[in-house]
């Protein structure tokens, strides 16, 4: 989460999408000043500077004191950052999630119908498979015969490839090979095949050469910058275990640092397993989900902790294609400097799931550098829009900026196909509106479109999703979706009829907004170019008390402007019609020239 995020639902009110609550975020947050800060939830980021214990300018920005001799205090206080700086109204400052006996409840957005239900990737795109689809899945509950082991190595039919049997590719969840407790797992998983499972640990079956046995690398940067792996001698407890997700979700080398010795990465940069799942609070007693541990945890006793679970959110199709652009320069998949920061972008990331045995002395690992059949390159994902919402019947530009969108791909023989991206938006009732996209329009982290003005008025959810050609099936298969972005398409203002007396207008329409932000610059109404005050506003009438001047009446929405002459002709400052006024100067001077 970054504060972008929360400003592609919650940010500027003229694209603010419904149905989140309106108002202008400075405004509705510099309502709370001088009331109580909540010390567990939404708490200023500065409480201490509080002298009373409620919100105050400086306990929610941060400011420096100036020494200015001019100034009767002998300095002054500016603001340390720019009210123009991004990072100086970030939403993540304050708004931190909750905590019950000590435990993280699961996140608002956590709590959605969405969340509820396991349909997770449409949130979070293709970083996640959703629990109900129907992607690989070696679930032993969905094997065809339950209860039993899975295929115990036999090949099965076409139509059972999707539950497949533990392999030495296979990684594991983490550091289980101490005290070979994945032994006991693997036993208990081929508890009716045990000779399947020995091939894996036994050195007298099939000579040894299947056993995983996971070497340790500790990681060290050379003087051109680069991580470089050293392997650490059998029977010393150091670096890392290769062959599981700890590899790179590593609570680090010399536990309490900030960063992992000779690495130059914090630990927070990635997290571990048990943070980055625990810390949204999903499944966890009183988080307010209907999910319990046993979403990732399997229940047997004791726990069977293979990478089972974990793939029934992160499968094949979703692992392969994570990566994060360190250098900001796009992604170059087995190329990026970085390690640990993704799962293709740098070889040493392959291998945490990949080089999980070893033959005699030699280590054993997947093919690298070979391009999976289908790959389409990384996730794509957006990080800004240039704007988060359109009024309807107006044709609108659009800049995506992000990473992931473009991939060319090498296939062997010279020949490369490209993975291009199409912009989907999903209104409110599900239905898709596809905007196809030229090569012209696409980077590898830009994308320039213009939305087209016939969008139906809606709260739609915006991707990108990226298609790779398929030489074989013709056309592209639009398998990789970025996160969800909330993008509105408002109502543009419409004035239908517009009434008049002794000054007080009243304009019926639609498109107007329903609330009226007091005090805003972006919603009123002008009547022949001056403020009217406002008496009661709704989406569909207005009734404003405009004085003198009401020839032309103006409405100034939440999304769009209309214009309407009054019909009735103005008032002067009186309520009185303008032809009074004139009428009454005629008759003045005209008596004086008597």
């Amino acid at each position: 989460m970054t504060f972008n995020t929360c400003l592609g639902c919650h940010g500027d009110p003229k694209n603010a999408p419904a149905p989140v609550k309106i108002g202008y975020l400075p405004d509705r947050h510099h309502l709370r000043v001088d009331t109580p800060i909540d010390p567990d939830y939404s708490a200023s980021p500065y409480p201490d500077l509080s002298p009373d214990g409620t919100h105050k300018c400086i306990t929610c920005h941060k400011v420096d004191w100036v020494e200015d001799s001019s100034k009767p205090l002998g300095g002054y206080f500016k603001f340390a950052l720019e009210p123009t700086d991004p990072q100086f109204r970030d939403c993540l400052n304050c708004h931190k999630q909750k905590k019950k006996d000590g435990r993280l409840v699961a996140t608002v957005h956590h709590l959605t119908d969405k969340a509820q239900k396991k349909l997770c990737y449409q949130c979070h795109g293709s970083l996640v498979n959703n629990a109900t689809d129907d992607h690989r899945v070696p679930d032993q509950a969905n094997a065809p015969d339950p209860g039993k082991a899975r295929h115990c190595g036999k090949v099965m039919p076409e139509g059972d490839r999707n539950f497949y049997d533990i392999s030495i590719i296979t990684p594991w969840p983490g550091d289980n090979y101490k005290d070979k407790t994945w032994q006991t797992m693997l036993d208990t998983i081929y508890s009716d095949c045990p000779d399947f499972a020995k091939r894996y640990y036994d050195p007298n079956v099939l000579d040894g050469q299947f056993n995983i046995n996971p070497p340790r690398y500790k990681y060290e940067m050379d003087s051109d910058g680069n991580i470089q792996a050293i392997l650490v001698p059998d029977g010393i407890d150091e670096g890392r275990r290769t062959g599981n997700c700890e590899h790179c979700h590593y609570q680090g080398e010399n536990p309490g640092d900030d960063v992992q010795a000779n690495t130059g990465l914090a630990k927070d940069d990635i997290g571990t397993n048990m943070s980055n799942h625990h810390s949204t609070g999903v499944g966890q007693l009183g988080s307010g989900s209907v999910h319990t541990c046993s979403l990732c945890h399997a229940p047997e006793d004791p726990p069977i902790f293979t990478i089972r679970g974990c793939e029934v959110c992160h499968a094949i199709s979703t692992v392969h294609a994570i990566e994060f652009d360190a250098d900001g320069d796009g992604i170059d998949p087995g190329n990026e400097k970085t390690p640990f920061m993704g799962h293709i972008g740098n070889d040493i990331n392959c291998r945490g799931c990949h080089l999980n045995f070893r033959t005699g002395q030699t280590y054993q690992a997947s093919e690298l550098g070979k391009i999976p059949p289908g790959y389409q390159g990384p996730v794509p994902s957006v990080t800004t829009l240039s704007t988060d919402g359109m009024i309807a019947g107006t044709a609108t530009d659009l800049t995506i900026t992000g990473s992931g969108f473009y991939t060319a791909i090498d296939i062997g023989d010279g020949r490369t196909v490209e993975a291009i991206p199409r912009i989907e938006l999903v209104g409110s009732d599900n239905s898709v509106t596809e905007i196809a996209l030229d090569r012209a329009d696409v980077t590898e982290t830009s994308i320039d479109v213009t939305l087209p003005a016939s969008l139906k008025p809606d709260t739609y959810e915006l991707y990108v999703v990226k298609g790779r050609y398929d030489p074989e099936k013709g056309g592209r298969d639009y398998s990789q979706r970025s996160g969800a972005r909330s993008f509105l398409v408002a109502p543009n203002a419409n004035i239908d009829a517009v009434s008049c007396s002794n000054g007080k207008v009243t304009i019926t329409g639609s498109g107007f907004g329903n609330t009226f932000v007091a005090g805003s610059d972006s919603m009123g109404v002008l009547g022949d170019g001056s403020n009217c005050s406002i008496e009661s506003w709704s989406d569909t009438q207005i009734v404003a008390n405009c004085g003198s001047g009401t020839g032309t009446v103006t409405v100034d929405g939440l999304f769009g402007e209309a214009s309407s002459d009054a019909a009735c002709g103005g008032t002067d400052d009186s309520g009185r019609p303008k032809w009074w006024s004139i009428w009454s100067w005629w008759s003045s001077w005209s008596w004086s020239r008597r």
